[in-house]
This record gives structure tokens, C-alpha cells and sequence, in this order.
């Protein structure tokens, strides 16, 4: 007993002598807004995106700068490609991007991993939002992740959805076809850890419990479309059904969320430099430029 003690007192003395010395990264804190504020313009819809053919328009990444008269603050939005490509050409220019805008704070998608810099490259473990977190770290600035947390997303949409297409939606969201190079087996693995993990929520606990239901659900509403295994989101697009409904639900509640922790940081007078995908950054910014004054 007095040796397992010990042990821990040592791991966790180590595990704070790593973070001061900037060789492991916990993973950013969540950014809550205090100010509800509405939002106008709108966001954009992911139907609007979709439908005006601005997503296959747009460059990406998508880049501006908004800058506000009254505060002096300013955000630069990124809107990245999603890869875990250290190489990737998007990289040198975002850091050539932050280095003109000079932040003061910084914004990323998603929740990002543990990292131990050691062992891990930033943008292997947690792609565009993991060379964030190492450009902030090397100036020194707060991060956040400007996601409202799944818990948020999951009671809003509750209040709309069944529990049932809810759970498979929040199973299917990160698998999007990653892990294509596995086999079947391998597949099903995935997915079991995913409902292990995303179906425990509140109402959502029992209501998916096995692969085969998610296998039942996706015959069930899409009868003509390949496998889940293999159908490709968000490259296709959600399919139509309810599937569809949820996720363009969610994204406007995260980007609902981003957009107020935007502007609440911005009104302190932060200059904040926030990535994203490139899906989210058209659909903002006529509502930013609108707000941020």
C-alpha cells in the first residue's frame, strides 16, 4: 500500500514536471461564453453551404482577418483541410499566417489528445488543431477548444430526436470511413469502442449497446447506399434522412458556440487566431463581420 502510494505521488510529480517543462500537452480546456448573444446575421446552414455549391467553391484553407474599430481586437479564422500530414502544404501557411497576425489567443476544433512531444508529432496526434496547440505553446498564449462539448450538442438535440438515431449519429460522426484500411473485424472493433464510449449519456444509455444495431438502423433508412463501413462522410455529405437533420443540427450548435466565443474574446480586445475545418469558416463569416464591430 505505502509503495503503491509512493508511485503515484512519483507519476504524478513527473506528470507535472513534463507539463512545466512544455513536453506534455493536456489537452485545451473549453472556451464557454458567458453572453448568449443572438447572432445576426445567422450562420449559415449546412443546407445553404451545400445547396449554393459554396462547398466545392471556396479555397481551401479559407483565410480572412476581421478586425474590430471599437476594441482593437481581431480574429483570424483558418479554415483547414482535416489531415494528419505533417507535410501537408496547409501548415507552412498557417504558421506564416500566425506569425503576421501576432495572437494573443488561440481557438481550436474538436477535443484535442494528450500529447507527449517526445514521442508524438502535434499534427499526427490531433491534426490542424495539434499544430495550433504547438504554434500557441511556442508563443507562450492561452488555448482553448471552442466546441460547446458533446453534452451541450447532446440536450439540444434530445429535445428534437429520437435517443436511438441520436447514439448511432454520435457513433458514426468520428468513424467518417477513417479506418477504410481495416478489415471488417477491425471495423467492428471501432465501432464497439465508439458506443462503449458515446452511447453511455443520460437517456442515450441501453439504447445502442452492439454494432449489429447500427448495421440494422443504416439498412433501415438508407437501403440503397453501401455500408457504413464504407460510405464517406463528410466527403459525400450526410446521407438525406435523419442522420442529416441531426448533423447539420449539431454543427449549428457548435458553430453557434464558436461564433459567441469569437466575439465575447474579441470585444476583450484578444486577438484571436482560431482553426477549423474548411467547412466552417464560409458559413461564419458573414455573421462575424456582422457582429464584430
Amino acid at each position: 500500500m505505502k509503495r503503491s502510494i509512493q508511485l503515484s505521488v512519483l507519476l504524478l510529480v513527473t506528470a507535472l514536471l513534463l507539463i512545466q517543462c512544455n513536453v506534455l500537452w493536456l489537452p485545451p480546456k473549453k472556451y464557454h461564453p458567458v453572453n448568449r448573444v443572438t447572432l445576426a446575421p445567422p450562420v449559415m446552414t449546412l443546407e445553404e453551404y451545400t445547396s449554393s455549391g459554396l462547398i466545392s467553391r471556396h479555397p481551401r484553407p479559407y483565410v480572412y482577418t476581421i478586425e474590430s474599430r471599437n476594441t482593437r481586437g481581431a480574429v483570424l479564422v483558418f479554415g483547414a483541410e482535416h489531415t494528419f500530414d505533417p507535410n501537408h502544404k496547409q501548415f507552412p501557411a498557417m504558421k506564416e499566417n500566425w506569425d503576421r497576425f501576432n495572437p494573443t489567443t488561440a481557438l481550436v476544433e474538436g477535443n484535442l489528445d494528450l500529447i507527449l512531444t517526445w514521442f508524438f508529432n502535434p499534427v499526427k496526434a490531433s491534426g490542424e488543431g495539434g499544430y495550433t496547440q504547438e504554434l500557441a505553446k511556442s508563443k507562450g498564449i492561452k488555448i482553448y477548444s471552442w466546441e460547446p462539448g458533446i453534452e451541450a450538442e447532446m440536450d439540444a438535440i434530445l429535445e428534437k430526436h429520437d435517443p436511438f438515431h441520436v447514439a448511432v449519429f454520435y457513433c458514426l460522426r468520428p468513424y467518417q470511413n477513417r479506418w477504410d484500411q481495416f478489415s471488417k473485424a477491425g471495423q467492428d472493433s471501432k465501432m464497439a469502442h465508439l458506443i462503449a464510449d458515446r452511447a453511455q449519456y443520460k437517456t442515450l444509455r441501453g439504447t445502442l449497446t452492439s454494432v449489429d444495431q447500427v448495421d440494422s438502423l443504416w439498412k433501415a433508412d438508407f437501403p440503397s447506399l453501401p455500408s457504413w463501413r464504407s460510405y464517406k462522410h463528410p466527403e459525400n455529405g450526410w446521407p438525406d434522412g435523419m442522420l442529416k437533420q441531426i448533423a447539420e443540427e449539431t454543427n449549428m450548435v457548435r458553430d453557434v458556440n464558436m461564433c459567441r466565443a469569437i466575439i465575447e474574446l474579441v470585444n476583450k480586445g484578444e486577438r484571436v487566431f482560431i482553426s477549423m475545418g474548411a467547412s466552417h469558416a464560409p458559413r461564419i463569416e458573414g455573421t462575424l463581420r456582422g457582429m464584430i464591430q
